[in-house]
Parts: structure tokens; C-alpha cells; sequence
């Protein structure tokens, strides 16, 4: 680290959409010396390849005009629009991590922290490559379980922008990808990478909390546990993650019972089946599949497999992100309290709001799964 807090490393949040990273992100910004900006998803688009190679001026700045596109990790930037040769000019190297250090330490300056921290949905698959570009970060690895998160995805994620969406996808986005992240991440020291549960930071907020506080060398503030009020500051007004301007609840644990048909129930648990003892989630005995479900379940299959296909065509011609091009579908939103913030919540150009599960995502987890 160069230009952030020189003792410590940046911090990475990884975990799949709806299991709690935007939750986590800001109970990490109540500590004043921390601060995670909204979603990115750029590091791995820009840096994959030759993750600690020095890279020309002019990649310097062609990136940083491309970043530019990324409307929604902006949308607390307090300063002025970046300026190209001004930021390429000011980088003490011309490496990928000083570039991403300079970038995320001068957002952690506009809110008088001096430690930074990204997090993403597609971050569990890129552990690695943080690993390798920032050899001291910490990896932060939030989890829940996953027939919640089929039910809040269902929710969550609808409309023709989320034609992928299925409980099919939600299980092996699932399984792909907090299976990616546990390989990665227990490979590394107990001082590198942290595990924490969705279910547990909720029902155990402060215990949690000081805990990974602990693990991050930061001392504890009270503010951390209040992460409602760090969301009404931020991007976190409106939209499918409403609910972080509330209090910390153990309300949505556990509402698969509930909100997921039995047929969904037995399908998410025979796909992540493998993994859920590994987080100590259980195996219910939900009764045994009719022969139309195994039917539909060979045709979400054959689906998921056809996006992730469709997914690898795109890279190889150059897209990174395909999503971008869904951006001007429409989609259904869960309500909103209050009007006044609707209007706000618009997708902005680029990168998918915040949180979006990209059917067409690549990382190394999943750029050739299903072929």
C-alpha cells in the first residue's frame, strides 16, 4: 500500500447478491476509519490478466475514462468528475495496485477514512487474483443460506432484465461460487480471510462485529451496529436493498419455509446439498421429487447452461459484461416506502445497479461451468 493507510492492507467483501454484503459494507463504514464504496465489479475486468505488471500511461488513463462508465460506483463520489491525465500523472506507479490504491484511498479521503475496502457479488470467484495484487488484503466471506437466498432472489431479481433467474440459477450461482470462495480462501492464513455467516452477524450483531474487528485490527465503534444509518447517507435510499435502512433483524432468516414452494425447496437443496454442512446449515428431509419436477429441473438445467455458454461467446469477442446490454429491459421492483425515492432509482449507464446478479458474469468460478 502506497497511499491509503501504509500497515494495512484493503479489504474485500465476497458473497453471493442477497447474502448480506451490503448489510456488511456498511456496518464497516460506521468505523470512521473505514470505507467501502458501492459495488465496482471493474478490478477483474481491467487487471485479471497481468494482475502485478506495470501497465503503460496511456492503459493508465484509457481505464481510467473506462471506470468513468461505471455510473454506479460513483454515486458517492463527492468530488468532481475524475480527471484522466491528473489521476495518471499522480499514481506513484504505473501497477494495477497502485492505480486501484490511488482510485479507492482518495473515495476513503471524501469520507475522512483512511482504509479502504471493495465488495461485489462476483468477488468469491476472484480471491486469488485481490491476493496476488494486494498481498496483505483481507478477505471477508459472508454467507447464508442458500434456500434464503433463492427466496429473496426470486424477489428481488424479476422482470425481462432477470430472464435468467430461477431457482435453478440462484442454487449453482450458489454452489459455484461460495464453493470458488471457500477453496480460495481457506488456503489462506486465519489472519487473511474470515468467514462469517448472514445468519449469525444478524442474531449476534455486536459479537460479530467486534469480532471481525478483531480480525481487521480496527477497533470497534458503536456506529458499526447502527449500519441503517450509514445506508440513508449513502446510495442505499431505495430500491431492492430497502431494507438496509432498517434495524438489524433476524426476521428474513429462515423464510425459504415459507416463500419457496416445496418443489423449489427440494430442488435448491439437492443442488447445494454438498456445501450446506460445511456452514453448518441442515439438510431437511423434504420429501422426494415427482417425476415433473426432475423433468423441469433438466429443463432449468439445459437454460443455466445455455446463458453460461452464451456467457463465454461474449468474452471471447471482448464483452466483460454482458449485463450491461439488459440494462434497458425492464424489470419488476419490489415496493418502496415512500415515492420520493423512486425516481431516484433508476439504473445508471454502465455496470448493473448494485447487487444485480449478472447472468452473464465471468469469473473464474463460472466462465466454463456448464460446458
Amino acid at each position: 500500500m502506497t497511499v491509503g493507510d501504509t500497515s494495512k492492507g484493503p479489504i474485500f467483501i465476497a458473497g453471493v447478491a442477497r447474502s448480506g454484503t451490503t448489510l456488511l459494507r456498511y456496518m464497516l463504514c460506521g468505523n470512521p476509519n473505514l470505507y467501502v464504496p458501492p459495488e465496482s465489479n471493474f478490478i477483474p475486468r481491467f487487471f485479471r490478466k497481468r494482475p502485478t505488471a506495470p501497465i503503460s500511461r496511456e492503459s493508465a488513463r484509457r481505464i481510467v475514462e473506462q471506470i468513468g462508465e461505471y455510473g454506479t460506483f460513483w454515486r458517492d463520489w463527492r468530488e468532481g468528475r475524475l480527471d484522466p491525465d491528473a489521476f495518471v500523472d499522480g499514481l506513484p506507479t504505473l501497477t494495477p495496485a497502485s492505480f486501484i490504491d490511488s482510485l479507492y484511498s482518495r473515495y476513503a479521503r471524501q469520507f475522512g477514512a483512511v482504509r479502504w475496502g471493495d465488495k461485489s457479488t462476483i468477488y468469491a470467484g476472484w480471491i486469488d487474483l485481490f491476493v496476488e495484487m494486494f498481498p496483505t488484503c483481507q478477505i471477508i466471506h459472508i454467507v447464508r443460506d442458500p434456500r434464503d437466498v433463492t427466496a429473496s432472489s426470486l424477489d428481488a431479481y424479476s422482470g425481462a432484465r432477470f430472464f435468467y433467474m430461477d431457482p435453478y440459477y440462484a442454487a449453482r450461482m450458489w454452489t459455484t461460487r461460495i464453493g470458488a470462495g471457500l477453496a480460495a480462501g481457506r488456503r489462506l492464513p486465519p489472519d487473511r480471510y474470515h468467514e462469517i455467516r448472514y445468519e449469525d452477524l444478524t442474531q449476534d450483531p455486536e459479537g460479530r462485529v467486534r469480532a471481525l474487528c478483531d480480525f481487521l485490527g480496527e477497533d470497534f465503534h458503536q456506529a458499526m451496529l447502527a449500519p441503517q444509518a450509514e445506508a440513508l447517507k449513502h446510495y442505499h435510499r431505495f430500491g431492492i436493498h430497502q431494507r438496509v435502512r432498517g434495524h438489524v433483524t433476524t426476521a428474513r432468516a429462515g423464510r425459504w419455509r415459507t416463500d419457496l414452494s416445496p418443489a423449489d425447496q427440494r430442488l435448491v437443496q439437492r443442488l447445494t446439498l454438498d456445501l450446506l454442512p460445511e456452514f453448518g446449515y441442515p439438510v431437511e428431509d423434504l420429501g422426494r421429487a415427482g417425476a415433473g419436477e426432475r423433468l423441469r429441473a433438466l429443463a432449468l438445467r439445459a437454460k443455466f447452461e445455455i446463458v453460461n455458454l452464451a456467457r463465454s461467446v461474449l468474452r471471447m469477442v471482448g464483452i466483460f459484461n454482458p449485463a450491461r446490454l439488459l440494462l434497458s429491459l425492464p424489470r419488476r421492483r419490489p415496493p418502496v416506502e415512500g415515492s420520493q425515492d423512486a425516481p431516484s432509482d433508476r439504473p445508471s449507464p454502465g455496470a448493473p445497479p448494485e447487487g444485480e446478479p449478472s447472468s452473464l458474469e465471468v469469473s473464474p468460478a463460472t466462465q466454463n461451468e456448464g460446458r
